[in-house]
């Protein structure tokens, strides 16, 4: 088993298949993989007490209780800290040695008080994660990573890494997917005009390029951060350059709502990017990364996966495919004649149940000449019937249709989407995702500026 590999998929496997709900407190890492007993969560400071206290050593208790941070009413403590550098660096490829460390911990202190952030906004909102949410996401991240259930735990344990410190990442990334969901997607709306002003510009671009990127995200909020998050940018560019993968940085560092899919911000258009960061693009080759950027937010690290010409492609109407039965008037046909017709039209419409049935009544009422045509497009029909089969539900039969020279009842069997309908669909999708990925950004930095945050190391 690759431990770095599981990094990889870590974050990805803790948000599939979340639905918004409520369960019993948070778990201890002793029951977190089957257990049923549950506890409320602790800040670092017990946990720490429970670990020295095992430990017996009154020097070493007092190192761990350190404080390394405030974030409201709660601590995060200095072995809280140092357990998760020490499961960052197990994990992955980074150098270890001093200057790593010191570089490192600012910034995984920073990535520690945004969980601590995410889990004070769900407690306020009334979420909770339960046991079973828990050992969902420890199952999906061993299937996803081949590990026998139950084995990933110890797996870690074996390679000396405290699991509380992977359970309370997993516990604030499920707590997190449920405030999106709750008080962030709602508020997602994409136009019509928005998409037909995405179409234009595409239109308008045709024979441009677009770009797949992948980007490492860190904000700076407050004149003091600058110094500190450049310089952890760097390193972490640096890393990367080093052949540390990109998408494990991302996972554990950016501050991107993309981090829990590596950083993966899907394929772009030139000009979707603030100027900054657009300008590098437009100069970048796939395969490349550059960084660190400034830009008004924060500092960001892109990476190039690959590129492609904007084309529209040919376009495909909706189609349809559908069943006709025509009852025809006699010549020189007398209301009598014209009202028979009309009503085993009106018998054959309320009683056919699809398209083969509606044959089959047709046959054991005396009507014959039913007739199938497939892949016909709505423009294509006689005016008479086109307003009727628009809206119809498939499987349903329309109300007799009357013309001069007869009656007609018409079935939908089957319709098919044209390319448009699916295009404007993808591009809805794309362009949700995007309002999502800025508004849950605003909204955890609108947490941040409302905080007491205290930082002691």
């Amino acid at each position: 088993m690759k431990a770095a590999f599981v990094v990889l998929v870590f974050l990805s496997a803790v948000g599939a298949g979340m639905a918004p709900t409520a369960g019993p407190a948070l778990a201890d890492d002793a029951s977190s993989t089957g257990a049923s007993s549950t506890r409320t969560w602790e800040p670092g400071v017990q946990l720490a007490q429970r670990a020295t206290r095992r430990r017996g050593g009154k020097k070493a208790a007092t190192n761990e209780l350190r404080i390394a941070a405030v974030v409201n009413s709660e601590v995060i403590t200095v072995r809280d800290l140092r357990a998760r550098l020490n499961f960052v660096l197990k994990t992955s490829r980074i150098r270890d040695n001093a200057e790593t460390r010191r570089r490192l911990s600012k910034q995984l202190l920073r990535s520690l008080t945004e969980e601590r952030l995410k889990l004070q906004e769900a407690r306020r909102l009334g979420i909770k994660v339960s046991q079973k949410e828990l050992n969902d996401s420890i199952g999906r991240l061993e299937k996803n990573n081949n590990i026998p259930r139950g084995k990933l735990l110890p797996y870690f344990r074996s390679r000396g890494i405290d699991t509380r410190t992977v359970i309370e990442q997993i516990q604030a990334a499920i707590a997190w997917r449920h405030v999106i969901v709750r008080k962030i997607r709602p508020r997602v709306r994409i136009s019509d005009d928005e998409v037909q002003e995405y179409i234009a510009r595409v239109k308008a671009n045709q024979g441009e390029v677009r770009f797949r990127v992948s980007e490492i995200f860190l904000s700076v909020d407050t004149p003091d951060q600058e110094r500190d998050v450049r310089a952890t940018a760097q390193r972490l560019f640096d890393q990367i350059k080093r052949g540390v993968s990109f998408a494990r940085i991302a996972t554990q560092f950016s501050q991107s709502p993309t981090a829990r899919v590596g950083g993966d911000l899907g394929w772009i258009d030139q000009g979707s990017l603030p100027d900054e960061l657009d300008s590098r693009l437009r100069r970048m080759k796939p395969g490349h990364v550059v960084g660190p950027v400034r830009t008004a937010s924060g500092y960001y690290i892109l990476a190039l996966r690959e590129t492609r010409v904007i084309k529209l492609g040919a376009t495909k109407k909706p189609t349809l495919s559908l069943t006709q039965v025509v009852l025809k008037f006699p010549p020189k046909a007398k209301d009598a004649d014209r009202k028979r017709q009309i009503d085993t039209a009106k018998k054959i419409s309320d009683t056919a149940k699809g398209c083969d049935n509606l044959e089959k009544v047709s046959k054991d009422l005396g009507v014959s000449g039913a007739t199938r045509l497939r892949g016909v497009q709505l423009a294509s029909l006689a005016p008479h019937l086109r307003g009727p089969t628009g809206n119809l539900q498939v499987g349903k039969a329309s109300a007799p249709i009357e013309t001069k020279d007869g009656v007609t009842v018409v079935m939908v069997c089957k319709r098919e989407a044209g390319t448009d309908s699916k295009r404007i669909a993808a591009i809805r999708s794309a362009l949700a995702a995007r309002q999502l990925n800025i508004l849950t950004r605003r909204y955890l930095r609108d947490l941040r500026r409302s905080a007491y945050l205290d930082v002691r190391v």
